[in-house]
């Protein structure tokens, strides 16, 4: 089976869970950028996963577009949707519609790894996280590989069940 990641991300956590799921699903991936995906991506695959970060309750505007414009495609594929985020909120009714996540064939939060990496805004907020998680006694935000596993673990449970 083919599969095609496509993701957008603010601070590279994104990328790096798609790239950690990839090595674990037994099957053709191939990740691709937002900037890159182009209408008939969707078509090329048997599976979609969709991946977008919502650090901040922000999600890239050209991921949201991407989707709005492939939306009956992508109901009609069989699909995975992720988020990055931090784990305590949900933000899939930000990153995607109602509609698509029920469509959907499995999705998850994978959480988000915080780095000081990236424009200075995202700097600035990545520190003031930490600092805060820091006097809270709190852990620093993670990805949770867990979640990435269980993600894994549904698809290829699908693809070893499925005749071609």
């Amino acid at each position: 089976m083919n599969i095609g990641i496509i993701y957008s991300t603010n601070n590279k956590s994104t990328k790096k869970s798609c790239e950690i799921l990839a090595e674990k699903l037994h099957a053709d991936v191939k990740l691709i950028p937002i900037e890159i995906a182009k209408n008939d991506c969707i078509l090329k695959y048997k599976f979609i996963i969709l991946a977008g970060s919502a650090l901040f309750g922000r999600v890239q505007s050209s991921f949201k577009i991407y989707i709005s414009k492939n939306l009956k495609t992508l109901k009609g594929k069989p699909l995975g949707l992720i988020i990055n985020c931090e784990e305590d909120i949900d933000r899939f009714d930000k990153t995607f519609t109602e509609e698509l996540v029920n469509s959907s064939y499995v999705h998850s939060n994978f959480g988000i790894e915080l780095t000081v990496e990236g424009n200075f805004f995202e700097k600035r907020m990545a520190k003031k996280m930490i600092e805060k998680c820091k006097k809270d006694n709190k852990s620093i935000p993670a990805l949770n590989i867990s979640e990435i596993d269980n993600f894994a673990n549904t698809i290829n449970d699908m693809i070893d069940k499925r005749v071609d």
